[in-house]
């Protein structure tokens, strides 16, 4: 269970970082693993640079061309508070994804 606006807010969040550095591609995939549902937005941008990937969900840190450094760590504080997790990393063919995984409802 979680507040639909603030997911939302949290998913715009990821999306406007992704727009902002994707070359021309951008790819939101959905769908159950492990028991978990798993929202994964890629890009065909840079990528991030390797020695900010430990830092990026945190607070007023930001890369080349980055706003205020608050867009990923506003999401994160959303993902967790719904009991999800979210997570960085680059592509093995180059640009960007972010997972966010939330456990399955009991309902």
């Amino acid at each position: 269970m979680a507040n639909k606006d603030k997911l939302l807010q949290a998913l715009l969040n990821v999306l406007s970082n992704a727009a902002r550095h994707a070359a021309r591609r951008i790819v939101i995939e959905a769908g159950m693993v492990d028991g978990r549902v798993v929202i994964r937005v890629l890009d065909d941008g840079k990528g991030f640079p390797d020695a900010l990937l430990p830092h990026l969900f945190h607070r007023f840190v930001k890369g080349k061309d980055g706003e205020n450094g608050l867009g990923l760590a506003i999401s994160r504080a959303i993902v967790e508070r719904c009991g999800g997790l979210i997570r960085a990393d680059n592509q093995a063919s180059g640009g960007a994804v972010i997972s966010l995984s939330f456990p399955q409802s009991a309902a």
